[in-house]
């Protein structure tokens, strides 16, 4: 053989193996869900047969703790190793955004014909300055529940409205137990229950200060002098509430699906409801959940078309099941469950807003937590306590 067929030959095969090697892509997927075995198998199910319709793709699943992910990707933005495919935290996402840490896919979603069936509030959570940053994945909500024995015999309904909810925890409240209780911790926790009261006003963050605000602290405010919240609320998280609720503590609670399991893990044998938040001027609730985004990186067309498959309805409602979620899309609602308590999630979620307020956003639930705060202890009016949080919320939103 001469030398240029051992060169043609070389070639040829070096080409081949290059080509090889390109078609080979590893996907790097990083997510928070470490408490939940149930999620873990349907998560690796789906990753499995993935990898099996698409053998050039391999997909490494890293899970880290809540409270670790969100450093772990800004750390990945310095030195340009953001994972491919990002599950985070949906009031995160625009500050990630903002940071550079993810991909711009405006283009892509455009061609999904998913994207018209998702709620507003979970699909406005992944927008930043205009541009998509991500898709909602799984998403959760708020509602009012309560114990049906202690309304029975009080004579009350669940409460529809803020008057109702006020009266109803007056008179549901004994020396054995509270009329209602809720998160008013000072963490994004007490944030998550008090929005939902300043948005029924019609107000909102950028108005903070206004009318609508002052009421809304004002009646968070007489829950506490009713004595229809316990004092010691002002520490409670939301775990915390479902404790409290499930010794019979209270007779109402604000809290979420997530809670769901726990009832038949704890073995509840009271009989309990769900009904949705009781409103002022609009029905609302808070959107909790998860945003599915892709890393600023080499590998975002590759990440893309895992996404685009695992949003498929058959692909997504095992893993939405999995973890105790609500849908988030009216595709995936339609006959997802009879179950009445689940309907009313949905119903929540389709009405939920985001906290979708920029890259600050943490700082701002500060200056909120510390206005409520203030006011179920008596360190300050309801007016006051608008006015002092107003000065220093709005140089922290978006312009």
């Amino acid at each position: 053989m001469n030398r240029s067929v051992k060169l043609g030959i070389l070639t040829l095969a070096t080409a081949f193996l290059s080509a090889g090697a390109q078609a080979q892509t590893t996907l790097q997927v990083l997510d928070y869900f470490t408490t939940n075995p149930v999620y873990d198998v349907a998560m690796a199910a789906a990753i499995k047969k993935y990898e099996a319709a698409n053998p050039g793709v391999t997909i490494q699943r890293t899970s880290v703790q809540f409270g670790d992910l969100k450093n772990k990707i800004i750390q990945g933005t310095a030195t340009r190793t953001v994972p491919d495919v990002l599950f985070i935290d949906n009031p995160d996402h625009q500050a990630l955004a903002s940071q550079g840490a993810l991909a711009d896919i405006t283009s892509y979603v455009k061609g999904s014909k998913y994207i018209p069936l998702y709620s507003k509030g979970p699909l406005s959570s992944t927008i930043y300055q205009g541009k998509n940053y991500g898709l909602p994945y799984i998403s959760n909500a708020t509602v009012l529940y309560y114990n049906q024995a202690m309304l029975t015999a009080a004579g009350v309904k669940p409460p529809t409205s803020w008057d109702e909810l006020r009266a109803s925890a007056k008179k549901l409240t004994t020396n054995d137990h509270s009329g209602f209780c809720m998160s008013g911790v000072g963490t994004e926790e007490g944030t998550f229950t008090f929005l939902p009261f300043l948005w029924s006003t019609g107000s909102d963050l950028q108005s903070f200060g206004d009318a609508g605000s002052v009421k809304a602290l004002t009646f968070w405010g007489n829950l506490y002098k009713d004595k229809s919240v316990s004092r010691a609320s002002v520490n409670w998280s939301q775990g915390d509430v479902y404790q409290q609720f499930i010794a019979q503590k209270c007779a109402m609670m604000i809290n979420g699906p997530w809670q769901l399991p726990n009832f038949k893990n704890d073995k509840v044998s009271f009989k309990w409801g769900v009904s949705g938040w009781p409103e002022d001027k609009q029905p609302v609730s808070i959107l909790g959940g998860e945003n599915l985004a892709l890393g600023n990186g080499k590998n975002v067309a590759a990440s893309w078309k895992f996404v685009s498959w695992l949003i498929q309805p058959e692909n997504l409602r095992p893993l939405m099941v999995a973890a105790g979620s609500i849908p988030n899309r009216s595709d995936i609602a339609k006959g997802f469950t009879t179950d009445p308590v689940v309907q009313t999630f949905i119903k929540a979620v389709s009405v939920a807003k985001p906290r979708a307020y920029g890259a600050k956003y943490p700082q701002v639930s500060e200056q909120v937590w510390t206005a409520f705060q203030s006011v179920a202890t008596g360190a300050k009016t309801p007016e006051k306590a608008a006015q002092d949080a107003a000065a220093l919320i709005k140089p922290l939103l978006p312009k």
